[in-house]
């Protein structure tokens, strides 16, 4: 694999397109910024318990992952289906 002037060298013979990159900082940033946002919000402007803030915080960290993943899912079978074209277009 060659790098292009869009895409991150991580070694010698293999490189990160920037997309890819992005999209993990954002969900890194988004795995703390709103699980932490939620439980204030449940917290303090909710009025809720501690449990309930908690079980909030949770199911939004589970949420953050779950959009990660699918995410991460239609990236791979998009890139499966440009290699499919690119194979039948030779």
């Amino acid at each position: 694999m060659s790098s292009s002037s869009k895409s991150t060298t991580i070694a010698p013979n293999m490189s990160v397109p920037k997309g890819v990159m992005s999209a993990l900082i954002v969900f890194t940033v988004a795995m703390v910024v709103a699980p932490l946002s939620s439980f204030y919000i449940a917290l303090n402007v909710l009025n809720f318990s501690r449990l309930w803030a908690g079980l909030s915080s949770a199911l939004i960290a589970n949420v953050v992952v779950l959009g990660y993943v699918l995410f991460a899912w239609n990236e791979d079978s998009s890139a499966f289906k440009d290699g499919e074209e690119t194979k039948k277009s030779k």
